[in-house]
């Protein structure tokens, strides 16, 4: 070294990029937690964004050092409420209000339980053939359209499907294996 301290961020930028890392950290809890009230996929991922903005937007709202998953949380429970009563609006479809509080405090119980799902999820994925892999890989992450994917492997849409149904299947068994036995691990001792 040189003898010169390490430059080190104004505390205002360590601050920000503090709650930047908070924010990405949790990123797969907020949306699973959404996902537990609002269930379409797309609007799901609209509803991310929009509780994503409110939340920088409401940042110097944040004390450092406290829960910022339950801080999130709760912006996030009044933009799936937002949301759902708009929707209940636009197709003139009733939505229970204790529906969907009841619905809201699951949901976090479940958000809180994604890391061991998403962690067996990448194991089973690991066990999959590479067809298998690559399927998945084009139709949930690519999005790339089952005609098109048909097209390009000279196959039909329906055996596509029927892949895609396997798959699903194989991963749902693989993953409820592998969370079983975790649980087990995980009971205390009795005896």
């Amino acid at each position: 070294m040189n003898g010169q301290r390490p430059v080190t961020p104004p505390p205002d930028q360590a601050v920000t990029r503090e709650f930047e890392a908070l924010l990405i950290a949790h990123q797969h809890r907020i949306y699973f937690f959404i996902r537990a009230m609002v269930f379409n996929p797309d609007d799901a991922r609209d509803v991310l964004q929009d509780v994503n903005a409110l939340i920088i937007r409401k940042r110097e709202r944040f004390a450092a050092g406290t829960d910022f998953k339950s801080w999130a949380f709760a912006i996030a429970r009044f933009e799936c409420l937002t949301y759902l009563r708009r929707y209940e609006a636009r197709r003139k479809v009733p939505v229970d209000s204790g529906l969907l509080e009841h619905l809201a405090e699951g949901a976090e119980d479940r958000a809180d339980d994604t890391d061991a799902w998403l962690e067996a999820l990448a194991e089973c994925r690991k066990l999959l053939p590479d067809e298998g892999a690559q399927l998945l890989q084009l139709r949930y992450q690519a999005r790339v359209p089952l005609e098109e994917i048909a097209t390009r492997w000279k196959t039909t849409e329906g055996a596509l499907k029927q892949k895609l149904f396997r798959i699903r299947n194989q991963l749902k068994n693989c993953i409820l294996k592998r969370r079983a036995e975790s649980n087990v691990d995980e009971m205390p001792f009795e005896g």
